[in-house]
């Protein structure tokens, strides 16, 4: 009975050091949605200084960048297809391994050899805020397989540059309702 309890606890060791290994994991590409970033509304080219740096974390509003699977945080130029970045492989803080993340596509235009930041360039654009599944890679395996991640599922094309209108907040219009209805009843008096 003893041997029997040892052999239930190795077990379950072994199980639970095995999910702890597990991390999330998501592709850091646009090629699996097929939605190019744009500049002016062409693919930008590889000879454009665009980089890009993908966000993911467990809420729409605790997202960082993310760090491919060597521990790199990944800010990567297009320098392939034009419209189309590849950063490889992307693990997700926080994520339980095969569940759900949020995530954003950043892209800006930097100076040659500087790419920069998102926040500081001056042609930006982002896509939306969006959900995602995402894949899990075991990286205390031995021996240790490729990693792997999830397809990336950007919702739209990233459009960088041509002035994107700014669309007022739901607030916004309420108040200028208020205000010409004010304005209406005024006069009627």
């Amino acid at each position: 009975m003893k041997k029997l309890a040892i052999l239930a606890a190795l077990t379950l060791m072994s199980l639970s050091a095995t999910c702890l290994a597990q991390k999330a994991t998501v592709n850091l590409n646009n090629f699996d949605s097929n939605m190019a970033i744009t500049l002016n509304g062409a693919p930008v080219g590889i000879d454009q200084n665009i980089f890009v740096q993908v966000l993911g974390g467990t809420s729409a509003t605790s997202m960082s960048p993310l760090a491919a699977t060597d521990g790199t945080t990944k800010v990567f130029p297009i320098n392939q297809v034009p419209g189309f970045f590849d950063g490889g492989v992307g693990v997700v803080p926080g994520v339980a391994a095969g569940g759900n993340g949020f995530f954003q596509v950043q892209a800006w235009q930097g100076a040659p050899g500087n790419p920069g930041t998102f926040a500081a360039s001056k042609i930006t654009g982002s896509s939306a805020v969006f959900p995602n599944k995402v894949g899990s890679w075991n990286d205390a395996a031995v021996p240790q397989p490729p990693p792997t991640g999830e397809q990336l599922v950007i919702p739209g094309v990233i459009a960088l540059g041509g002035g994107i209108p700014g669309v007022p907040e739901p607030s916004t219009i309420a108040l200028g309702l208020l205000g010409a209805g004010a304005l209406l009843i005024r006069r009627r008096k």
